[in-house]
C-alpha cells in the first residue's frame, strides 16, 4: 500500500518543486497519517522567509452539520493541531513528533466546505515542551486561532 504522502499529489508536487524543498523533506514525513484526507489535506510546506509551517486544506460537506453549511469544529481543531504538529516534526528533522499536552481554539467566523490555509508558527522551544499557535483561513478572513502545549518525545518512525 502506498503510503498517504503519495496519495496526496498536492504534498509532493507542490512542496517540493515550488517551494524547492530539499531532498530530507519526504525523509522527514516518513508517515502521513490517513485521518488527514478525512480533513481534506491538500498540501504543506514551510515557509522559510516568515517561518511558518502552512497547510491547505479541502474539508467536504462530508465534514458540516446546519445543512451542509458549517464545518464541525472539532475538524477544524484537527487541522490547526495538524499544521502546527507538523511543523514540530518539520523542525525537529522527523527525529522527534510531538504530543498535544493542550490545545485552546478560539472560533471567531463559521468555516463552510472549501478551501482553507492553517499557518502555525513556534512561540516558544524548550528542550521537550514547545509552544505553538496557528491560524485557519478561509478565502482570505481569519475563521480561528489556536494555541498548543506539545511534549516532544523520540519518534517511532
Amino acid at each position: 500500500k502506498p503510503s498517504c504522502l503519495h496519495r496526496h499529489r498536492g504534498f509532493e508536487s507542490h512542496s517540493l518543486r515550488q517551494f524547492n524543498m530539499n531532498k530530507d523533506f519526504k525523509n522527514i514525513f516518513k508517515e502521513v497519517p490517513d485521518f488527514l484526507s478525512i480533513l481534506g489535506f491538500e498540501d504543506a510546506y514551510y515557509n522559510k522567509d516568515k517561518d511558518e509551517w502552512i497547510v491547505e486544506f479541502m474539508p467536504t460537506i462530508d465534514l458540516t452539520h446546519s445543512n451542509g453549511k458549517i464545518l464541525q469544529g472539532g475538524f477544524v481543531t484537527g487541522m490547526l493541531d495538524c499544521c502546527m504538529a507538523q511543523f514540530l516534526i518539520y523542525k525537529a528533522k522527523g527525529k522527534q513528533i510531538p504530543l498535544t499536552l493542550d490545545i485552546d481554539v478560539k472560533f471567531l467566523r463559521p468555516c463552510a466546505p472549501g478551501p482553507l490555509k492553517t499557518v502555525a508558527n513556534i512561540t516558544k522551544e524548550g528542550r521537550s515542551i514547545c509552544f505553538t499557535e496557528a491560524s485557519l483561513y478561509q478565502n482570505d478572513k481569519l475563521i480561528a486561532t489556536s494555541s498548543a502545549t506539545n511534549k516532544m518525545v523520540e519518534s517511532p518512525f
